[in-house]
């Protein structure tokens, strides 16, 4: 079927829920579908150059305030009313724009409100069991009943992720009673639509009609400051160097006190840092940190495949953008976000993951002069050493060390030969199939 109208609209919390949803509405746009793309304000400008052709709608989404002090699920518990609040709006804010635009199809990613009882919905959640802390894991299954009476309000759930044992998502979307109306339709990567649109090896410079990623130099005691001059090769990565790249994301202040640490542990090392959104810090180290701000699709994906290490938050899509790179990076979970948490548990030492706590980041200078010493660059071959059944020697154990999170310092029991993750190309197609077949249940 083609000519359909396709509404989409993801969670406004960061970018990453919008992200993943690019490369299928880019798909849908290119089977000849009309694809309408709502999200918040603050994602909109962000959007623009990911999707042309694909009209942008503002569609006011929820802000969730956090603490430098408090847990990051205690805050998002406490306004468990203002969440429900958000749903009920989103759902007759709803009806009102279906009214206006007649989509066909409607996709949520993570909008427990954004479905039509008249119109093919489809939600998309990697969340199928929300995860407790430790003390409160007995709630879990509750959680889990909550969330299965959403996903029955839409006709179709699908899961970016793989089916079966080999997967990224652990317990979070398997082991557990699954929806009717499920279906595992493979990680979404932006990066796999930036590559086949873009075949060429070189790196990414925009033309000049096109937005340029704005960059700029963190100095010690200086504030933030454009280049003065138009953005070459060399301002991204210099030619024979080895650098380490921190994609830089999630609410503040965690954001902020994340930055802060890595250019301290990291001090020497040529650094680029990738950022959606300002940079509100200076350096506190003694050597420059180039900030691309904004970057587009092509140019993240150029600049992670040629750093030496990747550093970023343990977020769900970040971690399939990497994988489709064939790129593994530092994990560094969120305090108190327990789904970063568990995330960095459960892939640390697979998949060329490595998990380590935000407290332990002064680790890091030790761990990347380890790798270029052993003059080995891919983060997935140090994780190959990290989880090796062999004894490893003091060389190693120190990079064990300084690898593993705190609370869990053993070695994991797994073999060295990682297995290799499944084609999700079958995955996504048939998913695709299933939107636009719009099976109303």
């Amino acid at each position: 079927m083609s000519g359909t109208t396709i509404l989409i609209s993801p969670l406004n919390w960061g970018f990453g829920h919008a992200g993943r949803m690019i490369p299928l509405a880019r798909e849908l746009q290119r089977r000849g579908n009309k694809v309408l793309f709502g999200a918040d304000a603050r994602l909109l400008p962000l959007l623009e150059s990911e999707l042309p052709g694909i009209k942008l709608i503002e569609i006011p989404g929820l802000h969730i305030r956090y603490s430098r002090l408090v847990p990051q699920y205690v805050c998002i518990f406490l306004q468990m009313p203002k969440m429900i609040c958000s749903a009920v709006r989103e759902h007759y804010l709803l009806e009102r724009l279906a009214k206006e635009i007649k989509p066909s199809v409607i996709i949520s990613d993570n909008r427990f409100g954004f479905w039509h009882r008249e119109i093919f919905s489809v939600y998309v959640t990697h969340q199928l069991r929300i995860p407790f802390p430790r003390l409160l894991r007995f709630m879990e299954p509750f959680a889990a009943w909550v969330h299965r009476r959403i996903i029955s309000k839409y006709d179709l759930c699908l899961v970016p992720d793989y089916p079966g044992e080999v997967n990224l998502s652990g317990r979070l979307s398997h082991d557990l009673r699954l929806p009717a109306n499920l279906h595992y339709m493979g990680p979404l990567s932006r990066f796999r639509a930036a590559a086949a649109a873009e075949p060429s090896p070189g790196l990414r410079i925009p033309a000049a009609a096109e937005p340029s990623p704005e960059l700029r130099v963190l100095a010690a005691a200086e504030p933030l400051s454009p280049l003065r001059r138009p953005a070459t090769p060399d301002d991204y990565i210099t030619p024979g160097h080895r650098c380490c790249s921190l994609i830089l994301s999630g609410p503040e202040p965690q954001r902020s006190l994340l930055l802060e640490r890595v250019t301290v542990a990291l001090r020497g090392f040529q650094l680029y840092v990738l950022s959606a959104t300002p940079v509100q810090v200076t350096a506190s180290s003694n050597h420059e940190v180039t900030c691309i701000i904004k970057p587009d699709s092509g140019t993240m994906r150029d600049l992670v495949l040629r750093s030496t290490m990747v550093i970023t938050r343990a977020g769900y899509t970040s971690v399939m953008e990497l994988v489709s790179l064939g790129k593994g990076a530092v994990l560094i979970p969120t305090p108190g976000q327990t789904e970063q948490e568990y995330l960095g548990e459960y892939l640390n030492g697979r998949h060329g993951f490595i998990a380590v706590n935000q407290n332990d980041t002064g680790r890091l200078g030790r761990l990347v002069e380890e790798w270029m010493v052993n003059g080995v660059a891919p983060v997935r071959d140090i994780a190959r050493i990290v989880v090796s059944a062999e004894p490893p020697n003091n060389e190693q154990a120190q990079t064990i060390d300084s690898a593993v999170p705190q609370k869990n310092k053993q070695t994991p029991s797994i073999d060295s030969a990682l297995p290799q993750l499944p084609d999700s190309t079958p995955l996504f197609a048939e998913a695709l199939n299933l939107i636009l077949e719009q099976k109303k249940e």
